[in-house]
C-alpha cells in the first residue's frame, strides 16, 4: 500500500488551516488527529484561521500550504489576480441555520434587528444576503454586527446582545434546546454553495504536484472516515468541539456526516451560483466561469487510479 512505500522517509512538514469548531470544518481535524496524513508521507500541523479573507491572506503570505475555507475567499482573490486554485470540496451546501430570539416569529420581524455574522465577504455574509433575498428583504433592512466566531455569536444571542445570528451544530443544537427559534435551515435553500473547499496557490500545484496530491489523498480519506466511522469521528468531534455531552456530539455527527461530499468534488453549480451572486455587486465577477477558478485535474487522476473506489471497499 502507499504507506509502506514511504517507510524510512521523514514525513514532509506542512501547515493547513481550518476555520473553526463546527462539524463541516472537520476534514483536517480528522486527517491530523487520526494520523491519516502521515499514511501519505505528510506531517501536517493544523491552525485555526477564522474567516475566508484571513485564510487567503495566510496562504498567499506562505504562512500555510493548504487552506480549507469557503470558496468565497479564493474566488474574490482570484478575480483580483491572485494565483489560487480550488481543488476539492468536502461540503457543497450551506451548513447554517438562521437562528433568532423566540419572540421573532417570521423574517419580516427581523427589520431593524441586530444580526451578527463573522465577517463581510465570507460564507456568513453570503448566507445572510441570500436568505434576505429569498425573503424579499435587503441588507439595509437589518443592523449587521461584524465579529465573533460561532461560540462568541452563540453567547451574544443567549445574553441578549444580538437578536439573530447564523449557526451550525453543535452551537445550533445548544441554542435550539434553550428555546431559540430556527427561522430557516439554509441547507434547504435553493442556492448551491461550496462551503468547505480545499485550495492552494497555483504555483504550489505546478511545483509541488506530488505533495499536493498526497495531501488531497489524506483529505479525501478523512472525509471517507467521517462518513463511515462514527465512533472514531465522534471522539475527534468531542475533543475538537470541546463538548462533554454525548447527545450533542451524536446529533452534530448525524447532522453533518451524511452531508459531506465523497468523493470530494467541487459542485460547479455552487461556484456558479456564488459568481452570479457577486456579479450583481462586483463587475470583476461578470462573465466569469467556474472552470477559471477550479482545477479538478488531481481529483480526475485519483478517480482514474481507483483511489476513491478502493476507500469505499
Amino acid at each position: 500500500c502507499f504507506a509502506t512505500v514511504r517507510i524510512g522517509f521523514a514525513a514532509e512538514k506542512l501547515i493547513a488551516d481550518y476555520g473553526g469548531h463546527a462539524g463541516f470544518q472537520s476534514a483536517t481535524w480528522i486527517g491530523r488527529d487520526l494520523r491519516i496524513f502521515e499514511k501519505h508521507g505528510l506531517d501536517v500541523e493544523i491552525v485555526m484561521i477564522t474567516g475566508a479573507a484571513r485564510s487567503v491572506a495566510a496562504l498567499l503570505g506562505n504562512s500555510t500550504h493548504f487552506a480549507t475555507g469557503s470558496a468565497t475567499g479564493p474566488l474574490a482573490a482570484a478575480v483580483r489576480g491572485s494565483d489560487l486554485k480550488v481543488l476539492a470540496a468536502s461540503y457543497n451546501k450551506f451548513p447554517y441555520a438562521f437562528v433568532v430570539k423566540p419572540e421573532i416569529r417570521n423574517p419580516k420581524e427581523l427589520r431593524g434587528k441586530r444580526v451578527n455574522i463573522l465577517n463581510y465577504g465570507g460564507s456568513n455574509d453570503l448566507a445572510l444576503q441570500l436568505a434576505l433575498k429569498e425573503w424579499g428583504m435587503k441588507l439595509s433592512d437589518v443592523q449587521v454586527i461584524i465579529g465573533g466566531d460561532a461560540p462568541t455569536r452563540m453567547g451574544a444571542l443567549m445574553s441578549g446582545r444580538i437578536d439573530a445570528t447564523i449557526l451550525s451544530p453543535p452551537h445550533l443544537t445548544i441554542v435550539a434546546k434553550a428555546g431559540y427559534r430556527i427561522l430557516a435551515d439554509m441547507g434547504d435553500m435553493s442556492a448551491n454553495f461550496t462551503q468547505s473547499s480545499l485550495y492552494v496557490k497555483g504555483s504550489s500545484l505546478k511545483e509541488n504536484r506530488d505533495r499536493v496530491k498526497r495531501f488531497l489523498r489524506g483529505y479525501a480519506e478523512a472525509i471517507h472516515v467521517i462518513k463511515t466511522d462514527r465512533v472514531r469521528t465522534m471522539k475527534v468531534f468531542a475533543h475538537r468541539m470541546r463538548i462533554d455531552d454525548p447527545e450533542t456530539v451524536r446529533t452534530t455527527y448525524e447532522y453533518f456526516a451524511p452531508r459531506f461530499s465523497f468523493p470530494p468534488r467541487v459542485n460547479l453549480d455552487g461556484v456558479r451560483d456564488t459568481i452570479n451572486f457577486y456579479a450583481e455587486q462586483n463587475p470583476d465577477f461578470k462573465n466569469r466561469k467556474p472552470e477559471e477558478f477550479v482545477d479538478q485535474s488531481l481529483m480526475d487522476e485519483l478517480d482514474k487510479e481507483g483511489f476513491f473506489k478502493k476507500l469505499g471497499q
